[in-house]
């Protein structure tokens, strides 16, 4: 395997502080109180197993899957697509080819491309609203595809995947005798009472989520895979070879949340539901900017007037207004910026402020 620089990440890391951000991926952080924490939860080992049980029943439970076909990581929704990938391209060689979205959260692109498997780009774009064309699609998957990874909601520009599609792509593949791995930790933004995941839309299919950006508890790093049970089942093993066991104190947290998650829900909408609809009246009266406004999610990716790039205005939002976006070359569009609103209402709107600014000064 070969291991290559994590562009993005690595900028997310050295990120300096600023004042109003706009660059975090998930939602302010969640109070403490709304997992109803008692000392119990406090607890230095739980019985080493494949997960802890508890845990594992409550994701089926919410997601309504059998138990056999979760898989809970250590590691978040990043660790779940590793797992998940591996499990998917066991035996995998130079000849074996993956499909992978463009544009894309950078780590979904290199997971494949370190297992040495050839790499085919499927362009959601942006005159189509980043939908997927399923002939286009078609048209990508031959015997040698083993694996499809896309992110729904998109990363970074927040699109839907309807069922349909998601069902007509999954199918494509199953001919093959390929899998679709989709990301959907941002779907759980639109979640409400019980949620649908993508593992439903066919047999074939794998998703992975954690409790990182609806929640607001990125910090636990919890992460499940669903799917079906013998791909699970190579994924249990490989694991072991990796981690072999989860940390007890962060299965019994993850578990508390999933415990309250109506509370932890109501209030992700508290924020979620209002700031969306700041984005979307800030960019119809900022005719500078083009951008396809989500149903949901925390993340949206305007395109920028030509011929600025995204580089450019994140460095003066930076150095003139203490505000950080991610530049769009980290998602393989640099005349995009991504803005995530999942912060409090009164700095989303001081940033989206700082944002005309910046192109009253650049244009």
């Amino acid at each position: 395997m070969t291991f290559r620089e994590l562009e993005y990440i690595s900028w997310a890391k050295a990120m300096p502080r600023g004042a109003i951000n706009l660059a975090r991926s998930g939602i302010d952080s969640c109070p403490r109180s709304l997992l109803k924490l008692t000392t119990r939860d406090l607890v230095t080992t739980l019985p080493v197993k494949y997960g802890y049980a508890p845990l594992i029943e409550a994701i089926a439970e919410r997601y309504d899957v059998d138990v056999r076909q979760v898989f809970t990581v250590s590691g978040g929704t990043s660790f779940a697509n590793w797992i998940a990938c591996a499990a998917a391209l066991d035996g995998a060689g130079s000849r074996d080819e993956v499909i992978v979205e463009r544009p894309t959260y950078e780590p979904l692109l290199r997971i494949p491309q370190a297992f040495g498997c050839r790499v085919r780009r499927l362009d959601r774009r942006f005159a189509d609203g980043y939908a997927i064309d399923p002939d286009r699609f078609a048209s990508l998957v031959n015997a040698r595809t083993r694996l499809a990874i896309v992110s729904n909601l998109h990363n970074p520009s927040g699109g839907r995947i309807p069922p349909s599609t998601l069902r007509t792509i999954a199918s494509r593949l199953a001919r093959v005798g390929a899998y679709l791995l989709v990301d959907e930790v941002y779907l759980e933004c639109l979640f409400r009472a019980r949620p649908q995941s993508c593992v439903h839309a066919a047999g074939n299919v794998i998703t992975t989520n954690s409790l990182t950006k609806a929640y607001g508890l990125d910090g636990l790093r919890a992460g499940w895979i669903l799917g079906p049970k013998t791909l699970l089942q190579r994924a249990r093993l490989i694991n072991d070879v990796m981690t072999n066991n989860g940390v007890a104190p962060g299965e019994r947290m993850a578990l508390a949340a999933f415990r309250h998650h109506r509370r932890i829900d109501a209030r992700a909408h508290r924020i979620l539901d209002g700031n969306l609809a700041r984005i979307r009246r800030f960019l119809e009266r900022e005719t500078r900017l083009s951008a396809v406004v989500p149903e949901g999610g925390n993340v949206v990716f305007p395109r920028l007037p030509s011929p600025l790039d995204g580089d450019r205005v994140a460095r003066h939002l930076l150095e003139r207004h203490s505000t950080i976006v991610v530049p769009g070359r980290f998602f393989e569009a640099p005349g995009h910026i991504r803005v995530s609103f999942g912060c409090r209402p009164a700095l989303l709107e001081r940033g989206l402020a700082n944002i005309s600014r910046t192109l009253d000064v650049l244009t």
